[in-house]
């Protein structure tokens, strides 16, 4: 009798312990998205196909929570705070803008944050260094700031024989002063002069590539930041139509009509995101998760758009690309 009593607690407490842990909430991470759901929802694919190799199937074993900014940068700010006050597990944000947000935002609400990309995290001071984060936010990098270095230098070996570059940056993003920096010592180095304009919306945007048609520049870069991101493709258009070919930052940017796109693997980092998600919640702090940064960087170049602005770009140079468009 005693055994059998013996083995119908044991019964009991195994079964109180499933109960448990069947009610017990699951883990939300909540993702704020810059963009409009249709234009997220590729990266949040691939954050979802990395969460699931690892074995995190959605409404399962986790609860993944979206807000969208809708393309609209003032709206980033709120949707952030959002979250917060809605305290998720993990938080996950998108570019240095948002980063800078998210940090403010939970400076007394200790929620890991994830930024899923973003660059100049560390001259920002978001992070204390890439080895070593501190703090509660961690980051796969893109680092677009030092490639817009790498992309006046292919701008340069497209077109041999240009000599005035146009570049446009915003000036309310953080990265700003440094890309100017790098890029103009860059252009004195390669004999080209710069002819910096800026933009902080469409119609400054706009009217920013106008005015670079009227000082008559053979080429322009574009600074990495979520103003460009979300114009590309009329930037791009205005840029074609004033017969401006154009090197952009952000996948996609070619086949919209660029001349070349030169970034990180962008869709990946939002796959490896997901390995910080899973090790956050096996009990990671994520001050202690090292920065990853670009694995590989992915050069397009659209010979078709090319062609269309009556451009010959050298062999040496296409045979240099990931991938060409004819």
């Amino acid at each position: 009798m005693e055994r059998r009593a013996a083995l119908l607690a044991l019964t009991a407490a195994a079964l109180a312990l499933t109960a448990r842990a069947q009610t017990a909430p699951l883990p939300r991470v909540a993702y704020v998205a810059n963009r409009a759901p249709e234009d997220a929802n590729p990266f949040q694919e691939r954050f979802i196909a990395g969460m699931r190799a690892l074995g995190y199937v959605e409404n399962r074993n986790y609860v993944l929570e979206m807000r969208y900014a809708n393309n609209d940068q003032a709206q980033i700010a709120p949707a952030i705070r959002d979250a917060v006050a809605s305290r998720p597990t993990i938080l996950i944000v998108t570019g240095l803008y948002a980063a800078l947000q998210a940090r403010d935002a939970t400076r007394d609400v200790p929620i890991p944050v994830i930024v899923a990309t973003g660059s100049d995290l560390v001259e920002s001071g978001i992070v204390r260094s890439y080895a070593k984060p501190g703090g509660n936010i961690t980051a796969v990098a893109d680092l677009a700031d030092e490639a817009s270095v790498k992309r006046l230098e292919l701008l340069k070996a497209a077109l041999p024989k240009a000599t005035r570059i146009g570049l446009v940056t915003n000036p309310d993003f953080p990265a700003t002063p440094k890309i100017e920096k790098v890029v103009g010592a860059a252009a004195s180095r390669l004999g080209v002069t710069l002819v910096t304009v800026r933009a902080n919306d469409k119609g400054s945007l706009l009217a920013a590539l106008d005015s670079l048609g009227k000082a008559r520049v053979d080429a322009v870069l574009f600074g990495g930041d979520n103003n460009t991101v979300v114009n590309a493709p009329d930037a791009i258009a205005r840029a074609t139509a004033l017969r401006i070919p154009v090197a952009y930052f952000w996948p996609g940017s070619a086949e919209m009509g660029a001349l070349f796109s030169y970034q990180a693997d962008v869709f990946g980092n939002f796959e490896r995101a997901a390995s910080y998600v899973d090790r956050i919640l096996k009990g990671a702090k994520p001050g202690d998760l090292p920065i990853e940064l670009p694995k590989r960087h992915e050069l397009i170049v659209n010979r078709k758009a090319a062609g269309a602005l009556g451009v010959a770009l050298p062999p040496e140079f296409v045979v240099r690309a990931d991938r060409v468009i004819d």
